[in-house]
């Protein structure tokens, strides 16, 4: 019999309502289980078991492959494993710091050397005055000096007052330089050049074309340095 947890009326054991208040009845606790529901429960019990196996292996399986992972980081950052590479690393920097220091030093001695030369193609060199016949003049003699001379000072375009830039026509109606060392300027006294004395280094010119050339007065042969105007 199913007693009514409501009212307390005794029903058949197959209601499934009270026949007196009509409240839903529970099955009997008391009553024996039948083979078919002994099977469910078992059933379900033995699932359960199997669930809980398998959320606990993998459970382990994650908390392993953490640890397996701290370890190998750890042992990656190891100052053993690291010492060596570091020192092999300052060893090669120190190794190559003479050679970079050396180069530094060579490219700044190349930089103060390489003064730039302004080519400027759209100046009528038929035209020039005195003072761009001389800075033209001095631009090839201060390339060629840099060149020449790397175990004395560089030249530099504030150095033009080194050399002394004498003009006049000749026959052909040319502009001929005559140019000569100033030996009363700061940068020939840094060379410790004679002051008693003003010696010629060359003769330039610029011909009918407008063509800066190189040469001796009084002669034919006379060579082209630049067809463009330049300054330094």
């Amino acid at each position: 019999m199913k007693k009514c947890p409501q009212c307390g009326f005794e029903n058949q054991p197959h209601n499934q309502f009270c026949k007196q208040c009509g409240a839903k009845l529970t099955a009997d606790e008391d009553q024996p289980m039948t083979r078919e529901a002994a099977k469910e429960k078992s059933s379900k019990r033995k699932r359960k078991v199997i669930y809980l196996v398998i959320a606990i292996i993998l459970i382990l399986i994650l908390v392993l492959f953490g640890i397996a992972q701290a370890t190998g980081k750890h042992s990656s950052k190891s100052p053993a494993s690291t010492s060596p590479k570091t020192e092999k690393k300052a060893s090669s920097v120190a190794k190559k710091s003479p050679t970079t220091a050396a180069s530094s030093t060579a490219a700044s001695a190349n930089s103060g050397r390489q003064t730039a030369i302004q080519t400027m193609p759209d100046v009528n060199t038929k035209n020039l005055t005195t003072q761009q016949v001389n800075k033209w003049v001095y631009a090839n003699i201060m390339a060629d000096w840099n060149k020449n001379n790397t175990d004395e000072p560089p030249l530099t375009p504030a150095d033009q007052d080194a050399f002394i830039f004498g003009q006049s026509t000749d026959d052909h109606g040319c502009v001929e330089i005559q140019v000569q060392e100033n030996h009363q300027s700061a940068f020939m006294k840094s060379i410790h050049a004679d002051p008693e004395s003003t010696p010629t280094i060359g003769w330039y010119r610029i011909n009918a074309q407008g063509y800066l050339q190189q040469g001796a007065p009084g002669s034919d042969n006379w060579n082209t340095i630049a067809q463009n105007y330049q300054e330094p």
